[in-house]
């Protein structure tokens, strides 16, 4: 039995979403009610997108089925004069799924195996919680100035803040901390960031100015809202005896950063595409470790810096 689509007709149905003002257009009509939760928000448009990639195919492949079984290699990432190519295994080393599209990517194709695809999702809505609503994004972004990270995003009194960090040091505490004391939290664990304006197009600041987005992939404080904040802080957070907020400079920033940043880093070819970006976000951001207690103050010491003329160095 294919569970992979179900019909949409009597259910509500969605043929796009945006996030991040970009514009995900589906072939065929997505049923709403499969989509993760968080997801909903981002069914209404805030605005006009200003990238779209069309996504076509979304059916099984049997040629998907007889790729080689490599199971020391679950992702592979290719850039070439053709264009992207993602494939996704299972810990057997067999194919789930198929991502292709140009350089640009301005439109891609999405296919599947035939029995291990349902096996593992259920049905194609569910992946765009997972690894295709990623990867989607992720490539549209990437000749753009874009990218997802990893890290707690909230508006406070109109400035974005990032909070950074890999797993364990505290993104969800800190979203916890910052919405009990008002404040707007885009997302807990995979923001996006977009230089704005673009360069080239005549109207950029210098430096570099850039502007963080909610996004529907939470974490377990479950925080997601469509919307966006003019970005004025980095920081990389640790936990800590006392709140202490240490400035960096852009070299130590950009070191921080690359790690937490959802991008393979692996595949040289995505990499290249996407340093400048993020040498302009440290540049043109102040950056800053960012120690805290999981208590209140810990909010009172980053709108204190916000505060500041000469930023990140509040401590409490």
């Amino acid at each position: 039995m294919n569970l992979v689509y179900q019909d949409p007709a009597s259910q509500a149905a969605t043929d796009e979403m945006q996030i991040a003002g970009v514009s995900l257009s589906f072939s065929k009509p997505l049923d709403a009610a499969l989509l993760p939760p968080s997801f909903q928000p981002f069914l209404t448009h805030t605005g006009p997108a200003d990238l779209i990639c069309t996504v076509g195919g979304l059916k099984p492949d049997d040629a998907i089925a007889r790729m080689r079984v490599a199971p020391d290699d679950p992702w592979v990432f290719k850039r070439s004069a053709e264009g992207f190519e993602v494939l996704r295994r299972n810990r057997a080393g067999h194919a789930l799924w198929r991502i292709t599209g140009p350089d640009p990517f301005e439109s891609a194709t999405v296919l599947w195996h035939p029995e291990l695809f349902t096996k593992s999702y259920g049905w194609f809505e569910r992946t765009l919680g997972q690894g295709i609503g990623l990867v989607l994004l992720t490539l549209r972004l990437l000749t753009h100035r874009g990218f997802i990270l990893h890290a707690t995003a909230a508006e406070v009194g109109g400035a974005g803040i990032l909070c950074a960090g890999v797993s364990g040091r505290g993104k969800s505490t800190l979203a916890r901390l910052l919405d009990g004391a008002g404040v707007t939290v885009l997302s807990d664990e995979r923001p996006v960031v977009r230089q704005w304006p673009l360069p080239g197009t005549g109207a950029e600041p210098s430096p570099p100015a850039f502007r963080v987005h909610g996004s529907p992939w939470p974490s377990s404080a479950n925080m997601y809202r469509n919307a966006q904040a003019p970005l004025r802080r980095i920081y990389f957070i640790e936990h800590g005896s006392e709140n202490r907020i240490t400035p960096l400079d852009p070299a130590a920033a950009l070191r921080r950063l690359i790690p937490v940043t959802m991008v393979p880093w692996q595949a040289p070819a995505l990499l290249d595409s996407l340093l400048e970006t993020i040498e302009a976000l440290v540049t043109g951001i102040p950056c800053a470790v960012f120690s805290f207690r999981p208590d209140p103050d810990a909010v009172t010491a980053i709108r204190d810096d916000l505060a500041q003329e000469a930023p990140c160095s509040a401590s409490r």
